[in-house]
């Protein structure tokens, strides 16, 4: 496509004003939820007070912005995976529901009906999307053949929570078309992530017992009653570790190092798309929260995603990142970290041993479960045990060769997409956004190779969290490549 001038522009896809229900039944949906609202609201507020009542009203809205539009329902989604990714809903029908999966499937349903009911909605092809859904197959195949394995009610709800999650990536495939659109997803992840990293901040200034009397809140809501406050090896004598409500530190470095990686990298940008203040801000406070969490993984995931971007682009900030490094070396500046770092890397404390015992076990359960792993419940033997400190190596065990090799196809291939398109680019707001969220993906197949959430069906919130930042990275991809060249329709595009 071309412009007056005759210069090359970079195709878009349509803008639709809402991506929800078709507007005459979201009027219908709305009314009867005014009318419901109002009745439950006044009920409540008589007989259990106005905390209930405020927290039914914002599940009204929440409601109401899904069925307008599911992009709004896809910020809800990271603000609860981010703020609160193990909150339930304190009443119990069979099962106690999970916030996040709730909200998850309610985004799903919409979804659905408006790919049913609007023909503006499609889901642009892609041969990704081919190798995502094999993936998903592969998944389903290897749980059903793990069937007898120790499987619990846990296990079979923990698995519908990961399916949910990982859904999600077709929701925003086909919802993110513009780079407004994008823009929004970025600003919304950075907000709640420096919200939960300052939380984080404020609950180790106030020490173990702060900690333990404010998060201990959240227990009647879903949130463990055990390990509420967490020190480096479980020993209260070494120093504690950063949480925030994500219980486990390592998994909540995961997503500091990702928020820091896509604040710096916009903080840098020649043409940011969100505030300079705002990346500043999210840069700093994930950055030092990261560094409480005490997880080397997510440093070192941080690190690498930094180094993405220099070298890709910004490669000034090699010097005062060099220089910083050697600064602190020099003057003694966070010795305990360099420590910690130190011992992980020369394998001597234990943590990190047992990690490689994991790894010995996980390969032995591969040599003799090599196509379709042993599903995820329990190893077949008392001699094995299943849970490896990697998201390779446990894709590996619970789903088999057959499952690795179609999850590697599918995140090195829109790795190498994204690549691609950035050595492509002209530099504009899409490529220097674009350069964000890969360097974000590439720090978290980087901390992939030490930790296990990012695919974890224990860890929902982490895995929707993981595949939002693929799609991100395949949605501004395949727009900075302009893959569509004159004469021919964008996809999705009727």
């Amino acid at each position: 496509m071309r412009n007056s001038a005759g210069e090359h522009q970079l195709p878009v896809w349509p803008q639709a004003t809402a991506y929800g229900l078709p507007p005459g039944l979201a009027n219908i949906v709305g009314v009867v939820l005014a009318f419901l609202g109002s009745v439950a609201l006044a009920s409540i507020t008589v007989r259990f007070g106005p905390i209930p009542a405020t927290a039914v009203l914002g599940a009204l809205v929440v409601a109401v912005m899904i069925a307008v539009d599911v992009r709004a329902g896809l910020w809800v989604v990271l603000a609860i995976a981010v703020l609160l990714p193990y909150a339930v809903i304190p009443v119990k029908v069979v099962i106690t529901p999970p916030l996040l999966e709730l909200v998850g499937l309610s985004v799903l349903a919409v979804w659905l009906l408006q790919l049913f009911l609007r023909r503006d909605v499609v889901i642009p092809s892609h041969p990704v999307l081919l190798g995502f859904i094999v993936f998903l197959a592969v998944a389903l195949f290897a749980f059903v053949l793990g069937i007898g394995r120790g499987y619990t009610t846990q296990t079979y709800h923990d698995y519908t929570k990961f399916l949910v999650s990982s859904s999600l990536f077709f929701v925003a495939w086909s919802s993110l078309r513009i780079l407004h659109d994008f823009r929004w997803m970025t600003v919304v992840f950075l907000v709640v992530t420096s919200a939960a990293a300052l939380l984080g901040l404020v609950l180790y200034a106030g020490g173990p017992d702060f900690t333990l009397a404010v998060l201990a809140r959240l227990v009647p809501y879903g949130y463990p009653t055990s390990r509420i406050v967490r020190f480096i090896e479980d020993d209260p004598a070494k120093p504690m570790r950063l949480t925030s409500t994500s219980v486990d530190p390592n998994s909540f470095a995961g997503l500091l190092a990702l928020a820091f990686v896509v604040g710096v990298a916009q903080f840098v940008a020649r043409r940011p798309v969100v505030p300079r203040w705002l990346a500043a801000g999210a840069s700093v406070v994930s950055g030092f929260a990261l560094l409480l969490t005490y997880s080397r993984a997510g440093w070192l995931g941080a690190a690498f995603g930094l180094g993405v971007v220099a070298l890709i682009r910004y490669r000034w900030l090699l010097l005062p990142g060099g220089l910083g490094l050697v600064g602190a070396i020099l003057f003694g500046v966070g010795e305990g970290f360099f420590q910690r770092l130190w011992q992980g890397l020369t394998l001597q404390d234990r943590a990190t041993q047992m990690r490689l015992e994991e790894y010995r076990t996980a390969l032995a359960i591969l040599r003799e479960y090599p196509a379709f792993g042993v599903g995820f419940g329990q190893a077949p033997t008392v001699e094995l045990w299943t849970g490896v400190s990697s998201i390779y190596l446990l894709v590996a065990e619970q789903m088999g060769l057959l499952g690795l090799v179609t999850f590697l196809l599918v995140v090195i291939g829109i790795l190498g997409i994204g690549w691609r398109a950035l050595r492509q680019a002209v530099w504009d707001e899409r490529s220097d956004l674009l350069l964000s969220w890969f360097s974000a993906q590439a720090a978290a197949l980087l901390i992939g190779l030490f930790d296990h959430y990012y695919v974890n069906i224990s860890f929902p919130h982490m895995v929707a969290l993981f595949w939002l930042t693929h799609v991100m990275v395949l949605g501004l991809a395949v727009r900075v490549l302009g893959r569509v060249r004159e004469g021919t329709s964008v996809p999705g595009e009727s």
